[in-house]
């Protein structure tokens, strides 16, 4: 009786080895690679431009292709990255999506981060060389591209456009979207309204420690201001003014799980992936099983959430939580301020979300990364005044986020006073601040990708039973935390179980060794030569048992969705 690892499976090992090693020079370009600078937002189409540039410089390892359009036509870009040796679908697989409300637009400059650093540190950085070696990234860094484009060409809050081109009557008065915002000083910029009025009518005035500033009244203060919102006139004459702006659909509400109506999730569609932009993504996800792995970049807060996202999803399952925690924890320490969330009880209830839809549906673990938070606590108390926001206004940006108030004629509330911080302003770091927050969670990506489940065999185990039967033991290790098969997909049976084989010798029983010390098997009832294995786990092994008669050479496969395939020779003799 002894271990044993076959000279062919040797020689795979080391061929493996000698081809990642010659894999391993840094990428050349065919073509002139684009060069994006970190520092800068880009429009929907500079993006595309970005995208095809890398395509066209690393045509080998780089695919890009559209996997439908939205609503108002525009593509929806994936871009596939993955080493051009062996199979895409049996190697892991890692989702990157950003920008699916349209103002929430970093997201895609950080997933472009992690790709642009991808491509040029494979071959510099070992662990960059060995993800992609391994495994495939999938990027779709604009999820709404409509609502990119409006944000980025039309007047905008910090807060809209949030929603898909789709157009909603809000206000329920047989009219969709014709009472949204007004530009009324026609600056480009969507910002507050306010009117005066007699002193002791209003709630709030000027600070006057700073007239910029509005303030509610303390005291015995007597104010003379009355809040208006956003800029808007009352375009149908209905008494209101933005009651019915653009949409509103949230496409981060409109995922097949966990879909709920609008009367209990604001923001829904009529049914679940109504909208082309996830309908289109969630159709291309059912052709990537092998993706084990997901994280989407929206803003702002400086989260690091996971589902559930309503309490009544049930509870994610031991062994996965365990998982997630590890990742989200070393994601604290790699993204100082941020906090790792569960949705619905640390933040709010959220229904038929990104996560949800990838972990339920597919079983890969997925992050919701909430990017910045303006770093205006200047004095170090852990709170940001709303002085000390202006102080950074005023020293930081040279006064370029605050829109100092002017007067404008109103055609319902008469003269008012327009004015206040910019539409990228709280949300939106500035150019200088944006690269470090790029870099730091395409860090916590990367670390979160190389956890995709690896496995190696460990060894085989040849024993005669007599009268031509043998028994195989076989023992695969898992070196990461992802296990081949998630605790959900196992326990809600959302796709099939990792395969093994042993051909070349009929298979007499088969099963998983559940205890290796009291080498307790538990045997599969029907067809042992196809052995249903529920994965390799989280960091440890898997020793599986085949009971053979037969003799000779054997070959022996383990075929995982998420993990990909094992394959070695076996021979029968001690």
């Amino acid at each position: 009786m002894r271990v044993q690892l076959t000279a062919l499976a040797f020689f795979a090992a080391q061929l493996g080895c000698l081809s990642l090693a010659s894999a391993g020079e840094p990428l050349r370009a065919q073509a002139e690679p684009p060069r994006p600078r970190f520092n800068r937002l880009y429009d929907v189409e500079e993006i595309g431009e970005i995208l095809a540039g890398y395509a066209r410089a690393y045509p080998e390892w780089v695919r890009l292709e559209t996997i439908g359009k939205s609503g108002e036509g525009r593509p929806l870009w994936l871009l596939t990255l993955t080493n051009p040796q062996g199979e895409e679908l049996r190697k892991p697989g890692f989702y990157v999506d950003a920008n699916i409300h349209a103002n929430e637009v970093q997201g895609s400059e950080t997933a472009l981060y992690l790709l642009d650093f991808l491509l040029t540190r494979y071959g510099k950085l070992e662990r960059v060389t060995e993800l992609l070696d391994r495994s495939v990234f999938y990027f779709i860094p604009i999820v709404n591209p409509d609502g990119r484009a409006r944000w980025f060409s039309q007047p905008a809050t910090p807060h809209f456009p949030r929603t898909v081109v789709a157009p909603r009557d809000d206000d329920r008065d047989g009219l969709a979207d014709e009472d949204g915002y007004d530009d009324l000083d026609g600056n480009g910029i969507i910002t507050r309204m306010v009117k005066r009025v007699p002193k002791g009518e209003g709630r709030f005035l000027f600070d006057p420690q700073d007239p910029r500033l509005i303030r509610h009244v303390e005291g015995e203060e007597q104010g003379d201001l009355r809040l208006l919102g956003w800029e808007g006139v009352d375009n149908d004459g209905d008494g209101r003014v933005n009651e019915d702006a653009l949409g509103y659909v949230d496409p981060n509400r409109t995922w097949g799980y966990d879909f709920q109506p609008r009367y209990i999730q604001g923001g829904a569609s009529d049914y679940p992936l109504q909208i082309p932009e996830t309908r289109a993504i969630a159709k291309w996800l059912l052709s990537k099983p092998n993706i084990a792995g997901g994280q989407s970049f929206h803003n702002a807060g400086r989260m690091i959430l996971r589902g559930p996202g309503s309490k009544h999803v049930p509870r994610y399952p031991r062994e996965d939580v365990a998982v997630y925690d590890q990742i989200a924890k070393e994601g604290e320490r790699l993204l100082p301020g941020y906090r790792s969330m569960v949705i619905w009880k640390d933040l709010y209830r959220a229904h038929a979300t990104t996560v949800d839809h990838l972990y339920m549906i597919h079983g890969a673990i997925a992050f919701t990364n909430e990017l910045y938070s303006p770093p205006t606590d200047l004095d170090g108390d852990e709170k940001s005044s709303s002085a000390e926001r202006m102080k950074f206004n005023d020293l930081l940006t040279l006064g370029r986020q605050f829109v100092p108030w002017t007067k404008r004629q109103h055609p319902q509330y008469g003269e008012v006073l327009v004015g206040g911080y910019r539409h990228d302003v709280g949300r939106v770091p500035e150019g200088w601040l944006l690269e470090s927050e790029c870099h730091r969670n395409a860090a916590f990506v990367l670390y979160h990708a190389r956890q995709l489940p690896k496995l190696k065999l460990v060894g085989t185990k040849v024993r005669a039973q007599g009268q031509g039967l043998w028994r195989v033991d076989v023992t695969l290790q898992n070196e990461r935390a992802i296990p081949s098969v998630s605790a959900v997909a196992r326990q809600n049976k959302i796709h099939r179980l990792d395969l093994a084989t042993l051909s070349g010798a009929k298979v007499i029983a088969s099963g998983v060794v559940s205890d290796v010390l009291r080498d307790e098997v538990q045997l599969q009832r029907h067809r042992p030569e196809r052995l249903e294995v529920p994965g390799v786990p989280s960091k440890r092994q898997r020793t599986l048992m085949f009971l053979v008669a037969g003799e000779g050479k054997l070959r022996f496969r383990y075929d995982s969705l998420k993990a990909g395939r094992i394959e070695a020779e076996v021979e029968l003799k001690e």
